[in-house]
């Protein structure tokens, strides 16, 4: 898997190349879990729930991004039937949705770790 990595790719591309890497069941996986972690987080609420919440989304984000990517592989590039079309629009959803869970992960995290500052 690292082989397959270059030194000089975005983390963009890198993420991009193991989602295309990983197997069905895996891209599976990491949707039908993330779904399951976010619902139990919704539910019980626990103490800092935000931090699991979006590291779930993200795997939730990043299994359905290699779905997408993976069925608009198998179409022809030259098809604009609707579904080709909803199948990209989903991509660029997963894309931004995992962004922003990420970005909500690592500021939550940086908020936990720095606390509260009183001057």
């Amino acid at each position: 898997m690292i082989s397959m990595l270059r030194r000089d790719m975005s983390l963009p591309d890198a993420l991009a190349a193991r989602a295309r890497a990983a197997s069905d069941k895996r891209l599976a996986l990491d949707v039908v879990g993330g779904m399951i972690v976010v619902a139990a987080i919704l539910v019980w609420r626990p103490a800092l729930w935000l931090l699991p919440f979006a590291a779930a989304v993200c795997f939730a984000a990043f299994g359905l991004w290699g779905i997408a990517d993976r069925e608009v592989g198998k179409r022809a590039s030259t098809d604009q039937d609707l579904l080709s079309s909803a199948l990209r629009y989903l991509r660029v959803v997963a894309a931004v949705v995992g962004a922003v869970a990420a970005l909500t992960l690592i500021f939550g995290a940086l908020s936990v770790m720095l606390g509260t500052w009183t001057s």
